[in-house]
């Protein structure tokens, strides 16, 4: 009897798709150790698997590597890298201050690499520049969040604590968070940069066209 197959929901990387979808795995192979050993001797060992899985809604592959190590309870994965489409690194918008892109970015390129605790400490210095730009001088981080409480949404300072402890515990204590632990930091960065220059800058820029357009129509006789 064939076993059913394994689908997992994600936002497809092709660019011409990139929607949410269903991902069906094609196929699983170890490349490292590239020979059969048993679980017994890699008890302890990291070993990497080549997956393809292939998205529902655009039909093309989507190629992950995955890093499992065994531990006493089986195999536990620890990492995982798409290699196929090539990633593109985040990056946020040009409304956004270009100290804070720039950090954010650097943080973006760590994240491709595990076990991304340097991403997790860039993505720390991206939330203490935006702290900075808003305002905050204190002399800490947690400070400088504190001092923005009642000027930003409570969520945004939730956030900013979040991504504040999730770099500390990369830069202090050597926690390896998983890859889709990062990029949920990502994310709120991205919402914040959204919330912050994004939307105030599409705002003001639309007032501005239609001042513009008032100040046309009374111009004409």
């Amino acid at each position: 009897m064939a076993s059913s197959p394994i689908i997992k929901a994600r936002i497809c990387p092709h660019s011409e798709c990139g929607v949410g979808s269903g991902m069906t795995l094609r196929s699983d192979r170890r490349i490292h150790p590239d020979f059969q050993t048993s679980p017994s001797f890699l008890l302890g060992n990291a070993y990497i698997h080549e997956e393809a899985w292939q998205c529902h809604m655009c039909k093309r592959t989507i190629l992950e590597l995955v890093g499992w190590t065994y531990g006493e309870n089986g195999p536990e994965e620890c990492w995982r890298r798409t290699v196929w489409p090539d990633p593109v690194p985040r990056t946020l918008g040009s409304d956004v201050p270009e100290r804070i892109r720039n950090l954010f970015v650097e943080a973006a390129h760590a994240e491709r690499v595990p076990p991304y605790r340097l991403a997790g400490a860039g993505y720390r210095a991206t939330i203490e520049e935006i702290c900075k730009d808003q305002g905050a001088t204190a002399r800490t981080l947690m400070a400088k969040i504190d001092e923005l409480k009642g000027r930003l949404p409570d969520k945004l300072i939730d956030d900013l604590h979040e991504v504040r402890m999730v770099g500390n515990d990369t830069l202090h204590q050597g926690i390896a968070y998983s890859a889709d632990e990062i990029a949920d930091v990502a994310e709120m960065i991205e919402e914040m940069a959204l919330v912050l220059y994004v939307q105030p800058a599409e705002r003001q820029r639309k007032a501005q066209a239609r001042q513009q357009r008032r100040d046309e129509a009374r111009k004409t006789p």
